[in-house]
């Protein structure tokens, strides 16, 4: 099986050739009747886009989010899209701030969240819902380190 496209990316036009075989399942109970063989690094099973292209995309939408990633890319793809491939990036593991800062707030009604910031480079680390005191506690057993802590007015 042969494949021909053209894609245009920042104003510049590449074509990939790219030809791979078509094998069937002689498996009867088997669902699936052919499948297209995977070239490693340029092809991944179920994607429209090459591996390189999705870091691409991953890395843009990271930096300008939806309808910015989508236009600066120059490629056909809705901010929807940017937005749901930016909410499959995993987030980097969890390094325990020097300076935290905690806040609580009203989500709405009598629901409340809590936030815990990195106060050196004021990034948000971990959100939870509530504000009791002994999450807190149990987060700060579970990451020691934390120096300082910059709390607001909350009495708990």
């Amino acid at each position: 099986m042969r494949h021909l496209a053209d894609v245009t990316v920042g104003g510049r036009t590449v074509r990939i050739d790219l030809s791979v075989r078509r094998l069937c399942c002689e498996n009867p109970v088997c669902l699936k009747v052919t499948f297209a063989e995977q070239v490693s690094g340029m092809t991944v099973r179920y994607q429209r886009r090459t591996p390189l292209l999705q870091r691409v995309v991953e890395e843009i939408g990271v930096v300008l989010a939806g309808r910015g990633g989508a236009r600066i890319l120059g490629i056909a793809l809705s901010r929807s899209t940017v937005l749901s491939l930016l909410m499959r990036v995993p987030l980097p593991p969890l390094v325990t701030p020097r300076v935290l800062g905690v806040d609580d707030f009203a989500l709405y009604g009598d629901t409340y969240g809590t936030i815990l910031v990195d106060a050196t480079i004021r990034l948000p680390l971990m959100l939870w819902e509530g504000w009791e005191a002994e999450q807190l506690s149990r987060w700060l057993r579970e990451y020691p380190g934390v120096e300082v802590a910059c709390r607001d007015g909350s009495l708990t």
